[in-house]
């Protein structure tokens, strides 16, 4: 039997991986998710406001000599995963990248972390009629990005943007200033450091929740070591803390400081995705694998078809004075979407 490389995830950062170690041909590699399509995270906006797709089909994005398993993995073992048909799948090296979101809405609201969260959000957002108040809860990229796509989209709903701090927050003075004259242009009412417990605080007919996701619990529950919010503990390597044949990337991963900051992101995605394909083959290879790092270039907002805000960063994601709005912002923003993917199916590690 060859060495396997099991890989639970085909998110930014798991299907970097995959096709990385596939093309050193130092294993067998097999994804292992529940869909057969690759979702582009970065255009769920658009999905839930029935403005375009955010799915493109997992073999245009794979290595072809990366095998895939429609499974979910409910436990992860000692040198082997147990799947949701009740398979058990043995492995040399496991890249854990199981991303986040998926967790329910309050009260009845809606989420837009993952496919199905969209999917149910642009049905929802369908069926209102005009005049119904779409409240989105969250003033950072996620929240600004799905309440501008539905102002253009149904410009006869009125849409309100909540947050309980600057709406935002991680954009520099002058990128806020240009983000809040685009809400003002499409009529979104903005409600800047207000708290919110709970819908009844909010008036709306339909709610959306875009505050940071939760992370799947899965090494919580199969005995790894997590932090408190249940991300996979690693080294500087991306090594698993409790068991060195586990490696992680993505945004389920809590790495030491010198790694970076671990923004969820394909910007961070996808080059935590490369180095856990390095630090897999030197492993397999008996080499010491080399520290990760993530170093940041922009932060890309889209405000509605045809506008966006690029903010350009420093190495440890915070704004420089730099930045580049409207329809430029708009293709600079297109163009940054469809490199990714080609990152993603990139080169060998």
């Amino acid at each position: 039997m060859g060495t396997t490389v099991l890989v639970i995830g085909a998110g930014y950062a798991g299907a970097t991986a995959a096709n990385r170690i596939a093309a050193t041909g130092a294993a067998e590699v097999t994804v292992l998710d529940p869909r057969e399509e690759f979702v582009e995270r970065i255009r769920l906006h658009r999905l839930a406001a029935g403005s375009g797709p955010a799915t493109v089909p997992l073999d245009r994005v794979l290595d072809r000599r990366v095998r895939t398993r429609a499974a979910r993995v409910t436990a992860i073992g000692d040198g082997e995963v147990t799947l949701d048909d009740g398979d058990v799948m043995r492995f040399d090296r496991l890249v854990y990248a199981v991303g986040s979101g998926g967790g329910p809405a309050p009260d009845g609201g809606h989420r837009v972390d993952t496919l199905e969260d969209a999917t149910r959000l642009r049905a929802a957002v369908g069926g209102l009629a005009d005049g119904a108040v779409v409240a989105v809860v969250g003033g950072g990229l996620t929240g600004l990005e799905t309440a501008t796509e539905i102002a253009v989209a149904r410009p006869r709903l009125a849409v309100r943007l909540v947050t309980d701090a600057d709406v935002a927050a991680g954009i520099g003075d002058r990128g806020r200033e240009r983000v809040r004259a685009r809400l003002r242009e499409l009529g979104i009412s903005l409600r800047e450091h207000t708290t919110v417990t709970g819908p009844a605080d909010l008036g709306a007919d339909l709610v959306v929740w875009a505050t940071p996701p939760a992370v799947p619990d899965l090494a919580r529950r199969s005995g790894l070591p997590v932090d408190d919010a249940g991300r996979l503990r690693v080294d500087d390597t991306l090594t698993s803390v409790g068991d060195p044949r586990i490696v992680g990337a993505g945004d389920a991963i809590t790495a030491p400081p010198g790694v970076g900051f671990v923004r969820a992101s394909c910007q961070a995605a996808v080059p935590l995705g490369t180095a856990a394909a390095r630090t897999v083959t030197a492993g397999l290879a008996g080499r010491t694998a080399p520290a990760a790092s993530i170093a940041y270039q922009a932060q890309c907002l889209a405000l509605g078809p045809g506008a966006a805000l690029v903010q350009f960063v420093d190495s440890h994601d915070a704004p420089r004075r730099l930045t580049v709005g409207g329809r430029a912002g708009a293709l600079v923003k297109e163009q940054v979407v469809r490199y990714t993917l080609r990152a993603v199916r990139g080169r060998a590690a």
